[in-house]
């Protein structure tokens, strides 16, 4: 496989404290004073404010936060589409076993730029590992675009979601310990994945998936 230069790893972005975060702040220091008098009160009701700000911060970016899912079709769609279901991420739009055999069928052209266009405003790329999809050509070309256009990747297991159709799978191998950089290193070093409890998996994926996606922009290094 064609090797990829490593990229120096980037700054990380420093937050600086703004006027949507103030202004809960201030409000609660106000509403603190009220209740309780004094500066007891208003540093309660502030440190409230501040929490409730954060929190509502962090919920507001994770669900603005695009993502493109790579995956092998033919045996993980219906997996795929139960994650999909989770709500709280913005993934790309399913496509039928129609549309894909079609889009197949037009040529190899047709599919990169359907990549291309699926790919191209989202933030985080997100490799649903199954059974084979590590000799998938496709899932590896998403994977090698993602990493070259400077894209946050993760990597989750999804052999132990069941399927309606074919129930559990078996653990496939890791897409990306076949991709090498050219000192030789393979992606896996820089990529994290995730294989969930196979008792719940599903129920492991829609708990942490958020904060998966959340490390993996806040740590890439391409």
């Amino acid at each position: 496989m064609k090797k990829h230069s490593l990229p120096t790893p980037k700054n990380p972005i420093k937050h600086s404290i703004t006027e949507d975060y103030l202004t809960p702040v201030a409000i609660g220091s106000f509403i603190g004073h009220l209740i309780t008098p004094g500066i007891g009160g208003v540093a309660l009701g502030g440190l409230l404010g501040a929490l409730i700000k954060s929190s509502t911060l962090e919920e507001e970016a994770m669900s603005k936060i695009p993502v493109f899912y790579s995956f092998h079709y033919e045996n993980d769609v219906m997996r795929v589409q139960q994650i999909r279901n989770i709500g709280a991420i913005e993934g790309n739009s399913p496509t039928s076993p129609n549309e894909w055999e079609q889009l197949k069928r037009t040529g190899e052209v047709a599919v990169k730029n359907w990549i291309d266009q699926n790919m191209k405003y989202k933030r985080c790329i997100i490799v649903l590992i199954g059974s084979e999809t590590s000799n998938r050509i496709w899932v590896q070309h998403e994977i090698i675009k993602a990493w070259n256009d400077g894209k946050a990747i993760l990597g989750i297991y999804i052999h132990n979601v069941k399927c309606p159709r074919n129930g559990l799978s078996k653990r496939g191998k890791s897409p990306f310990e076949d991709i090498k950089l050219s000192d030789g290193t393979s992606l896996s070093e820089y990529v994290d994945t995730y294989d969930p409890s196979p008792d719940d998996a599903y129920g492991d994926i829609s708990k942490n998936i958020s904060s998966w996606i959340s490390r993996a922009i806040s740590n890439k290094v391409n």
